[in-house]
């Protein structure tokens, strides 16, 4: 009998020992498993802004001194971006980029542009509408003459807000911009800059 109460006795000891076990790696598990699910919607909310800014400054490259240019870019990043609610935009930015990298004319960062058309999220009407213009599009450097240089870089920058989906990761904010020539006017088309 004494057998008996002996093993009884290491069978009790082996399943309180499981159960804290369990009680320790469960919430850690768990843990990973949310950590995984909040990277994977925050990488699929840093993918669509990449993308949308990326087609918004495409159509904005290819409009050249048209005056709707940078609502044309608003328009398509907000067609393209249809994984982030538009409503998670903070900034939406068409600007004149440096020759050199992405950044507003003048700038070595996304701190602010003076050369640019701003926009915020109107929920009225449901699209991008301009905040601010300080960049004309009569302004902007299409030619591709000698005189004229090269012609003008122009970029779409973003600042989005990705929301905590299980609250493992807080809320993070995507910073997103990239620029692109401007399509240039053929020089037998009398461009002037």
């Amino acid at each position: 009998m004494r057998s008996l109460h002996g093993r009884t006795r290491d069978a009790r000891g082996e399943r309180g020992a499981s159960m804290v076990e369990a009680a320790v790696v469960t919430p850690v598990v768990f843990a990973m498993l949310f950590g995984i699910m909040e990277l994977g919607m925050l990488f699929k909310d840093y993918l669509g802004t990449q993308a949308a800014i990326r087609a918004g400054v495409r159509i904005a490259s290819a409009s050249p001194r048209n005056s709707t240019f940078a609502q044309l870019a608003a328009n398509e990043v907000q067609a393209k971006s249809s994984v982030v609610n538009p409503t998670d935009f903070q900034e939406l930015w068409v600007y004149k980029a440096n020759a050199a990298n992405d950044f507003p004319s003048g700038r070595t960062d996304f701190g602010n542009c003076t050369v640019c058309v701003k926009f915020t999220w109107d929920t009225g009407t449901g699209t991008f509408r301009p905040s601010s213009d300080t960049w004309a599009a009569s302004a902007q450097n299409a030619c591709t003459t000698a005189a004229g240089g090269p012609p003008d870089r122009i970029g779409v920058y973003a600042k989005v807000r990705h929301g905590a989906f299980t609250g493992v990761i807080p809320t993070t904010t995507i910073a997103e911009g990239t620029s692109m020539n401007l399509e240039p006017f053929p020089a037998l088309s009398g461009c002037k800059p």
